[in-house]
């Protein structure tokens, strides 16, 4: 916009603003916009008809006409036929004025290089960002400074998060944010379930354990004891017989135990009781054996059930733990949403953090993702175009 370039340029430079003169154009102009009755509040209204009735396409002329109408359409008199001759030529003298506007839209009247009287606040906010409309071009800008943008950012990410679900997001970056909670009921149940469809056979061979030798084993024992006790029966009859022949020496002859011969037969039978102590001790020892054998053949179900569950749970704790989130959905065909809903604790603030810190700031330009700035009073204030 020319005017709006020059006048800032001597603004800039200091020297001496020439103001244009209030012409019999601009009077005349003003005269019709009064007697059409047009709203004299609003600069967009003003703005549409200078355009559309009026058709001057001389933007720095409907500019001033815009601004004089604004600011001095009460002086007209419909009973004067020349209402604004009164005017001062200085009257456009305020036309560049920002002593009533904040930072925002003065760094927007920069950019666009228009009197912040064309651009108007929009009552629709874009995120934290104050929206304005250039009204001589019919644009949407939102504006705002570095922490405006930074809390714009984080209701885009949050809201595109909300959009999109946990499906549609880049897993590369969703993974850090997934914990698996604590599995062990789940566990439990799995490996429960999992044992229920094994027979005992199968759990028992599971488990490492051969029952059928188990039992051939108790039952050699069984044998050995059996084969044990007829040894000891056979040597109880020797041992007996030989007591037989001492007790007749002795009725033959009092002093028999004496004799070689007696003690001879004493000899052999004392070596016939230990050898029966002995197959004695050892059936005792088998017996015990077999007895205790026999107790854990009995229980070998319910050991072989807590082996096979102990470790099937840390195997399988220690595969959810490797695999993560994606257990659940590869083995037990949960989707990814699902699967955080029901196993795992999800950083969502977190996450939306992290879009914001991977994302730029002019996906804030909905239009046409480009970012702008202008420079207001020591602070930087970013423009976006959003329609």
């Amino acid at each position: 916009m020319k005017l709006y370039k020059i006048l800032m340029e001597q603004e800039v430079d200091g020297t001496p603003m020439e103001v244009r003169k209030i012409t019999n154009g601009h009077k005349r102009m003003l005269n019709a916009l009064s007697r059409m009755g047009i709203d004299d509040n609003s600069y967009s209204d003003i703005w549409r008809e200078v355009r559309d009735v009026f058709q001057i396409n001389d933007t720095d002329l409907a500019t001033e006409i815009t601004y004089l109408y604004h600011e001095y359409s009460y002086v007209f008199d419909e009973d004067e036929k020349d209402s604004y001759g009164s005017l001062p030529d200085d009257a456009l003298s305020g036309l560049m004025g920002m002593s009533q506007y904040d930072d925002e839209h003065i760094a927007l009247s920069q950019f666009l290089e228009l009197p912040p009287f064309l651009i108007e606040e929009s009552t629709y906010q874009h995120y934290s960002l104050h929206q304005y409309e250039d009204i001589v071009n019919g644009h949407t800008y939102a504006v705002g400074d570095e922490s405006d943008v930074e809390g714009s950012m984080l209701e885009w990410a949050q809201d595109y998060f909300d959009g999109e679900g946990v499906g549609e997001m880049d897993r590369y970056y969703l993974d850090d944010y997934i914990e698996v909670d604590d599995i062990s009921q789940f566990v439990s149940e799995e490996v429960e379930h999992y044992l229920s469809d094994m027979t005992e056979a199968v759990i028992i061979d599971e488990a490492g354990y051969d029952k059928e030798a188990m039992v051939e084993q108790m039952e050699v024992m069984e044998s050995r004891v059996s084969d044990i006790n007829d040894e000891m029966e056979t040597l109880q009859e020797e041992i007996d017989e030989f007591q037989e022949i001492l007790n007749e020496l002795v009725e033959e002859d009092e002093d028999a135990s004496e004799t070689e011969e007696y003690k001879d037969l004493s000899e052999s039978q004392a070596e016939l009781v230990v050898e029966y102590d002995d197959k004695d001790s050892e059936k005792d020892g088998l017996e015990t054996q077999i007895e205790d054998l026999g107790v854990e053949i009995d229980d070998l179900l319910v050991t072989a059930t807590d082996e096979v569950t102990t470790q099937k749970e840390a195997d399988l704790t220690e595969q959810i733990e490797d695999e993560g989130v994606d257990y659940f959905i590869d083995n037990l065909g949960y989707s990814l949403e699902d699967a955080i809903r029901y196993f795992c604790s999800f950083d969502e603030t977190g996450f939306v953090e992290s879009l914001v810190a991977d994302s730029d700031h002019e996906r804030l330009a909905t239009y046409d993702g480009v970012e702008d700035y202008e420079h207001v009073n020591g602070e930087n204030y970013y423009i976006y175009r959003t329609q």
